[in-house]
């Protein structure tokens, strides 16, 4: 499995100016976008919190969870919610002019919010990542603080951007939660894992000073023995990050909830290890927000 590769090569078909490559990204990088809003939805110790998000759009892997298969392409255009109003802006979108929607939303939502925050998300922001530093320059210098949501597996891509991120919401991807992605290149084999990517994204936030979560998702196809591993991996680390065990909302191929005595072993599991732990189902569908 050539992770890195196959990364490089989703990189190079973005749209111009939001590769990697080529003088128009440098000068002016870009990204294609699904959306611009406000919400409380929050992410890990963040749930509840107000905060503005920018979605990109793109994604290497296809969990059998995720329930934003909206994100996979990228509109010619996309929606922007200033309250009541709706702009409808064109794809791909400056870091600068992204920026000040994030600006505008924020206001349009919470003005006068102290220490304003915006969630870079996904799909997978890391497809782009000049956009993701040149927009942490721009939105930073507006007095926001940045979060960047990742399947964190591609850990040069955070490099070139990491100086912007304050605070890093890392996933931490179960096999049994992955379906087949969309480069053969990324195919784990059997028993295989992202645990050695992962770790390193781990390791470049918090050197960069960031907070960090680490978000495993629990299925009913979750068994003791990856979960397991997955601490193990995280052991390291234990005392350096907030870990969140996500319970799925079923949507898609997610059928099922979590079995409640299979939720209770698992956080024991996370306890015995000596995790700061917490146990967050997704929030926004039961509260009716984007």
């Amino acid at each position: 499995m050539d992770l890195k590769r196959a990364l490089q090569q989703l990189q190079a078909k973005a749209p111009e100016g939001a590769s990697a490559a080529g003088p128009v990204a440098s000068q002016q990088p870009k990204a294609p976008l699904i959306e611009v809003f406000h919400s409380v939805q929050g992410e890990g110790r963040f749930v509840g919190m107000p905060m503005t998000f920018l979605r990109t759009a793109t994604c290497p892997l296809r969990c059998l969870y995720c329930d934003t298969p909206n994100s996979y392409q990228a509109p010619g255009r996309f929606p922007v919610r200033l309250g009541a109003r709706e702009l409808q802006e064109p794809n791909p979108v400056a870091a600068e002019r992204a920026a000040e929607l994030v600006r505008q939303v924020a206001n349009a939502a919470a003005p006068g919010l102290q220490k304003p925050r915006v969630s870079v998300t996904g799909g997978e922001p890391l497809v782009f990542p000049e956009f993701v530093r040149e927009f942490g320059r721009q939105v930073r210098g507006k007095g926001f603080r940045l979060h960047l949501e990742t399947a964190a597996i591609d850990a040069d891509a955070l490099a070139k951007c990491v100086d912007q991120v304050d605070h890093l919401s890392a996933d931490y991807k179960l096999p049994e939660t992955l379906g087949a992605p969309v480069k053969p290149e990324l195919v784990l084999a059997t028993g295989a894992h992202y645990g050695a990517q992962h770790r390193r994204c781990w390791e470049i936030a918090l050197k960069r000073g960031a907070t960090v979560d680490v978000k495993i998702v629990l299925t009913d196809k979750v068994g003791d023995a990856s979960l397991e591993l997955a601490l193990e991996q995280l052991d390291s680390v234990r005392d350096k990050i907030l870990l969140v065990l996500q319970p799925v909302t079923p949507f898609g191929a997610a059928t099922r909830p979590v079995p409640r005595l299979d939720l209770e072993r698992y956080l024991a599991l996370a306890v015995r290890r000596q995790f700061d732990v917490r146990v967050l189902p997704q929030v926004h569908k039961q509260l009716q927000i984007p």
